[in-house]
């Protein structure tokens, strides 16, 4: 698993560096440690699907690592994001970037094996349930809980997520071939659903998440039984 540590105190880094070489002794588990020292240099090089887990100091030279963490989530929306602090209080604030958990310096082993295990799962979990896309500058990394449904325009495809909307260039076709078998569904040529996020079909429209949407005639007898499946556990597993 590929770690970024982005930490300025070089005895903190490498306290937490000495932590994963003895956990990967007990665990089998194998750990690539990339140290940065300041989150200028980290975001510069961070492409989505590279980290398995990011720990990130909060008091960081420059850019804080708070800031640093809203740019690493609009990068990447999965990737198992975790603070270093002094102190404790500081770290709340890292529900607001979805930050997994927090570890206190100076940090003990004890402590770091309680975390870790949680963490490594989180992230075995959310590498199975994401999706890269390609966008103008590069890729992008979503998370397929958080992606209610697919629209295409065009030539343009409209994400629309939980949390806000990701435009990009593409096709439907190649999107329902990469997330069929995440239990998204072809409703119409127009949208792919996420079966996670149905509420109600009634006739030829479907609540996807609150999103009323239409279900073309066509394709409705198809949707209807792959719909079906999964939710009486012939289908993707949920």
């Amino acid at each position: 698993m590929n770690i970024a540590v982005v930490e300025d105190d070089f005895s903190a880094a490498d306290n937490l560096t000495t932590c994963f070489n003895k956990y990967s002794e007990t665990s089998g588990i194998e750990f690539n440690v990339m140290h940065f020292t300041d989150a200028e240099s980290f975001l510069s090089s961070y492409r989505p699907a590279l980290y398995s887990m990011v720990f990130m100091d909060i008091e960081l030279p420059g850019m804080t690592g708070l800031d640093a963490a809203k740019q690493l989530r609009a990068k990447d929306s999965v990737v198992v994001l975790i603070f270093l602090t002094k102190m404790a209080q500081y770290a709340q604030k890292g529900y607001e970037v979805e930050a997994l958990d927090f570890m206190v310096k100076p940090l003990r082993y004890a402590d770091f094996c309680l975390k870790i295990k949680k963490a490594i799962n989180v992230a075995q979990m959310r590498e199975t349930r994401s999706v890269m896309i390609p966008t103008g500058s590069g890729f992008t990394c979503l998370s397929t809980d958080k992606l209610i449904y697919v629209e295409v325009m065009g030539h343009q495809l409209r994400f629309q997520l939980v949390d806000g909307i990701v435009e990009v260039r593409g096709t439907l076709s190649d999107m329902e071939q990469r997330l069929g078998s995440s239990g998204f569904l072809r409703c119409s040529n127009c949208y792919l659903v996420n079966s996670r996020f149905v509420n109600s079909v009634n006739g030829y429209d479907v609540d996807v998440g609150g999103y009323m949407l239409k279900i073309s005639h066509p394709k409705r007898k198809r949707f209807m039984k792959a719909l079906t499946e999964i939710y009486t556990g012939g289908g993707v597993k949920q």
